[in-house]
């Protein structure tokens, strides 16, 4: 299955003092009723208080699903693609400031470790 989009936003957050990262890339604004949702978006989060590899989840404009790992997520400026355990692509498009990719950078690489790949 292949997931492709384009994000209309791209929001890093953290938590407990950057003990929970969170990366979301989503077709609508903040605040819209999930349970109305009939486009897609993915997000991305990683828990260091426990062991274990960042998770993904995601809405491909019909249905959720989630729980998978990513096994490589390439990130250029402009645009997103990964695999997720071998049976989901995903490719999104996204536009943001130099400073906002920065971030989108920085929290990636944190999460994600050595299955990150960056070209610019």
């Amino acid at each position: 299955m292949k997931l492709f989009f384009e994000a209309k936003y791209v929001d890093c957050a953290n938590a407990l003092d950057g003990e929970i990262l969170q990366v979301t890339f989503d077709t609508l604004p903040p605040g819209q009723d999930e349970m109305e949702r009939v486009s897609p978006y993915v997000m991305i989060s990683r828990n260091f208080e426990f062991p274990g590899a960042a998770t993904i989840e995601w809405h491909d404009g019909s249905d959720y699903e989630g729980g998978g790992f990513i096994t490589q997520m390439v990130l250029r400026r402009g645009r997103v693609s990964a695999r997720i355990d071998g049976h989901l692509e995903v490719d999104i498009q996204f536009s943001i400031s130099d400073k906002k990719f920065a971030q989108l950078q920085s929290h990636l690489e944190s999460m994600l470790e050595t299955r990150f790949v960056i070209t610019q």
